[in-house]
């Protein structure tokens, strides 16, 4: 039996069922939750600190996380900057091609993926490896990147089209249902199994679709709701109406989203299953587990808000009392 059938049979991942209905057997189209939804470390306090930024920088924000990294942009009097960091520990990246640099997604070796933005307003996609940054193809006169795996496989869109761009080869598109486009955020995991919602109008109003594509390009619908994330299968988001109220929720395998308690977003999960989104107040929450953990906000600073989790770390953007803007911030469990 192939691997993707082994991960059906252990209930892992998403990827078999998706592969069972692309040959023709009915079965749920949905997504398992990992086995266990964060580390176990018995009373763990999350504690912030504020990251820092390049010295010619005021202003900045984590965007993601994965293995040991946090990566983010940092804005001065130029055009914003990539950066990460990993255990704390600042690395610039500079300005792609010396434009507006927006960091949507970096992997476990450091690889960014993000999108930079002309001085005409022009968007552009691009990665991060190897030392140097790289323009992605484009053939819509258009791109953004929007998340990178563990190969470094970028998703995003193409003008109008959702596009991977694997680390070798030619970008390969993925299609979408007649009546409906890609927006917001798509995520790709490991394996190269692509989720992203949809948007239509029905009854005048816009309303969300949420689907996946196999490596092979096989699409499958999935619960309808806000995709924001997927690691190792595990879908999480938010469902309910857009510009509405939503509720955090994981992609579950009875085939009805699950909901985070006291969310209203989730934004991020890692390898492990730990998620971390918005409260329904808007203040920054992690789930290691069932019940939310508040992140708190360092001394004389305001709450922001969080945006991403590595293995170990969450990250996001916290505001100072006395300034304007925000800075970088990391959460630790200790």
């Amino acid at each position: 039996m192939n691997e993707t059938n082994d991960r059906l049979r252990r209930g892992v991942t998403a990827v078999a069922s998706l592969a069972v209905v692309a040959a023709g057997v009915s079965v749920p189209a949905v997504v398992a939750p990992a086995a266990a939804m964060g580390p176990v470390r018995g009373a763990c306090e999350w504690t912030p600190d504020v990251l820092a930024l390049p010295d010619n920088a005021f202003h900045g924000r984590v965007t993601s996380g994965a293995g040991a990294w946090l990566a983010g942009v940092a804005g001065a009097d130029g055009p914003n900057e990539a950066v990460r960091w990993r255990d704390g520990v600042l690395e610039p990246l500079g300005a792609a091609f010396g434009l507006d640099t927006e960091v949507a997604a970096v992997n476990a070796d450091g690889v960014v993926a993000g999108t930079v933005t002309s001085p005409e307003g022009e968007r552009h996609a691009v990665r991060h490896r190897g030392g140097r940054f790289e323009w992605l193809p484009e053939s819509g006169g258009s791109s953004t990147a929007l998340d990178v795996n563990a190969r470094g496989d970028v998703v995003g869109h193409d003008g109008a089209r959702l596009v991977v761009w694997p680390v070798a080869g030619p970008p390969r598109f993925l299609d979408v249902p007649p009546g409906e486009a890609p927006y917001g955020r798509a995520a790709i995991d490991d394996d190269g199994l692509v989720a992203a919602r949809t948007g239509h109008i029905a009854a005048g109003a816009l309303r969300w679709r949420g689907h996946a594509w196999t490596p092979d390009g096989t699409r499958v619908r999935l619960p309808d709701g806000d995709v924001r994330d997927l690691r190792r299968g595990q879908v999480v988001g938010a469902t309910g109406d857009p510009g509405g109220v939503t509720t955090a929720a994981v992609w579950d395998a009875d085939r009805a989203p699950r909901p985070y308690l006291g969310g209203a977003a989730a934004v991020a999960v890692n390898d492990a299953g730990l998620v971390v989104g918005t409260g329904e107040d808007g203040a920054p929450l992690l789930w290691d587990g069932v019940l939310p953990v508040p992140l708190p906000a360092p001394p004389r600073h305001t709450l922001g808000e969080v945006t991403a989790v590595n293995a170990a770390e969450a990250g996001g953007v916290v505001h100072p009392v006395a300034g304007d803007g925000g800075v970088p911030v990391r959460w630790r469990c200790r």
